[in-house]
């Protein structure tokens, strides 16, 4: 493990986890600007990790498990946070968040009964949502507010990406974590004999 966690995407993704608690200290703090910069650093090691492992070459299983755990340890704590610091998002929106908690839940808990782990697929639809995710957290903490408009486009990008990573689970025997899309998944399944 020592010699994976060298490689710079892990020390990256190591880094993301080692601020989750300060980030969490600073929602408690009810600090939203210093947790909204800390949000940023904590986007950019998610960026790079994975930018800097396919560019060098240096991707391993045990990265693509590693980060799938920060993604998982993060995303559910942004939600967390917003309720903490924006509780309006929560308050105005209450059907769309039970929908968005409910899909996310739910393909967690498909990957964890039918593989025996959380299978985070890194789809293209994933990573959309997830740069919207953060933008629309980011400004509703800089801003003191929300922009209804982020949030529609965000939580929507959310929920499917849910949708279409349950629907890879539930369709396939196995999953590759890089699949990229149901479409592509689809178009493979139909090019193999």
């Amino acid at each position: 493990m020592r010699e994976y966690l060298k490689t710079i995407p892990n020390l990256l993704t190591a880094l993301r986890l080692l601020l989750l608690p300060v980030l969490w200290g600073l929602a408690l703090l009810k600090w939203p600007v210093p947790l909204a910069i800390g949000m940023i650093i904590s986007f950019l090691t998610d960026t790079l990790d994975g930018f800097i492992a396919r560019r060098f070459n240096v991707t391993s299983a045990f990265g693509s498990k590693f980060d799938s755990l920060a993604d998982n340890l993060l995303i559910p704590s942004t939600v967390i946070w917003l309720v903490i610091l924006r509780p309006e998002v929560l308050t105005d929106h209450p059907i769309l968040c039970a929908v968005a908690v409910a899909t996310y839940g739910s393909s967690l808990l498909v990957g964890w009964i039918k593989f025996r782990r959380f299978a985070n697929l890194h789809l293209y639809s994933k990573k959309t949502a997830g740069v919207l995710s953060y933008a629309f957290i980011v400004h509703a903490l800089l801003a003191g507010r929300y922009n209804a408009w982020l949030f529609y486009i965000a939580i929507g990008l959310f929920i499917l990406a849910a949708v279409e990573g349950l629907i890879l689970q539930l369709t396939h025997a196995q999953v590759d974590e890089h699949m990229g899309s149901l479409v592509l998944a689809l178009v493979r399944r139909k090019s193999t004999p």
